[in-house]
């Protein structure tokens, strides 16, 4: 009965062949002790396996790579976050300074209003009292 290798893809460089004895080589199969054809599958299969360890890592480092970026552009938000609460701080505090400003204009306005009103009380009782109205007429 003839065998079947089968590549099994491991953790290491190296690829891994398993027998199979229920089934049969192919026709083409070399079935001499000369095993140069399946020598040169089986360093092709090994370099595939480099290759793709090889795209593996460019993957790994362009996905780090990415995160990398992801943090930083994290890092950036947050920095501009943290200004424009700073902004946004300083610009409540000048409002709370601007709304004391304008109670205590207010208050001062409140004042001379109410100083304008009396002395405009006093004025017309002192015109009243120097230029009495004139008697009524029968």
């Amino acid at each position: 009965m003839m065998t079947e290798l089968s590549y099994t893809a491991g953790p290491s460089s190296q690829p891994s062949f398993t027998e199979f004895p229920h089934t049969k080589l192919p026709s083409q199969a070399p079935h001499a002790p000369n095993h140069t054809t399946w020598m040169d599958v089986s360093a092709q299969i090994s370099s595939l396996g480099t290759r793709m360890e090889e795209l593996a890592l460019v993957h790994d480092t362009r996905f780090y790579s990415m995160e990398e970026h992801m943090d930083q552009y994290q890092t950036r938000v947050t920095s501009q976050f943290d200004h424009f609460q700073q902004r946004f701080e300083r610009i409540e505090e000048r409002m709370d300074q601007q709304q004391a400003t304008f109670e205590h204009l207010q208050q001062s306005i409140d004042r001379i209003e109410s100083r304008q009103a009396s002395q405009h009380e006093e004025m017309m009782a002192y015109l009243h009292f120097v230029f009495p109205p004139p008697p009524p007429q029968p």
